[in-house]
C-alpha cells in the first residue's frame, strides 16, 4: 500500500521553519536556501531532484496536494541539520526529549486545530480528542487500511495507549514515529491538557520483516480550571 503525504502537513513544516527562524533570530530566506541545498544532497535520482525543484521549492505547497512520502523524510532530515546542526537528534522516544520532527509536528497540530481540522477539535476534551479525533486525523494522513488497524486503549480518562500498525506503509520510520508523538503532544496542549507525557514504548516501524507495530503510552492531567479554547463556554 503506497501512501502520499497530505500537502497541508508539508505546508505546516514550512510555516514551522518560518516561526523557528523568527524565534531564534535567523534569516528565513537564507535558512530555506540552505535546507533546499541539503535536501538535494539527500536524493539520488534526477527525477526526484526535478520534482523538488519544480513542485516543492518552486511553488507554494497546496494544502490539498498529495506529495510522495520521501519528500517529507528528506525535508525533515535536511531541516533538522540546518536548524540545529549535524549532531542534532532526528528522533525521540519520549515527549520529554525534543527533536525537530517532534517540534514541527507539535506546531502543525496547533495550527491545524485552527484551520483544516478545526471541526475535530471544537468542543472536544483531551480524552475525546484521543478517542475520536486522533483516529480521523490518522486516517487522513495514513489512509483507510492503516486507520482500520489503529487501536486506542483507554486505561483512564487521563491515560491511553495508542497502537499503530505500520505494515506495508512506505512512510514508516522512526522519524515518522517522532512526528506522531509531537502531533499528539501539540493537540493535547491546544485542548488544555497539562503534565503531558508521551512515551514510545515499542517501535517496530523499521523492522526488516513481520508486523511493524508501534505502541505509545499517553498520559496527561487537567489544569485546575480546564477550558477548551474551542468550546462555546470559552467564547
Amino acid at each position: 500500500m503506497t501512501q502520499a503525504q497530505y500537502g497541508d502537513f508539508i505546508k505546516g513544516r514550512l510555516l514551522f521553519i518560518e516561526q523557528y527562524c523568527s524565534d531564534h533570530k535567523m534569516e528565513f530566506n537564507n535558512v530555506i536556501r540552505s535546507i533546499e541545498e541539503e535536501t538535494f544532497r539527500r536524493v539520488d535520482s534526477d527525477e526526484q531532484k526535478d520534482f523538488l525543484r519544480k513542485k516543492f521549492f518552486g511553488d507554494a505547497v497546496s494544502s490539498a496536494e498529495e506529495l510522495p512520502n520521501w519528500v517529507d523524510r528528506v525535508f525533515l532530515e535536511a531541516t533538522s541539520q540546518v536548524l540545529k546542526g549535524c549532531q542534532s537528534p532526528l528522533t525521540t522516544s519520549t515527549s520529554r526529549l525534543s527533536c525537530i520532527p517532534f517540534e514541527a509536528a507539535r506546531f502543525n497540530a496547533k495550527r491545524q486545530a485552527e484551520t483544516i481540522f478545526k471541526i475535530m477539535f471544537k468542543d472536544k476534551t483531551p480524552e475525546e480528542w484521543i478517542r475520536w479525533s486522533f483516529p480521523a486525523v490518522y486516517r487522513k494522513c495514513y489512509g483507510n487500511e492503516a486507520a482500520a488497524k489503529l487501536r486506542i486503549i483507554e486505561f483512564s480518562k487521563k491515560h491511553f495507549g495508542v497502537i499503530t500498525d505500520n505494515t506495508n506503509l512506505d512512510k514508516a520510520s522512526k522519524i515518522d514515529c517522532s512526528t506522531v508523538i509531537g502531533y499528539m503532544y501539540g493537540a493535547l496542549e491546544k485542548l488544555g491538557a497539562g503534565d503531558i507525557a508521551i512515551t514510545h514504548k515499542n517501535c517496530l516501524a523499521e523492522a526488516a520483516s513481520g508486523q511493524k507495530v508501534c505502541s505509545f503510552d499517553v498520559m496527561f492531567e487537567f489544569p485546575a480550571r480546564h477550558v477548551n479554547p474551542f468550546s462555546r463556554a470559552a467564547k
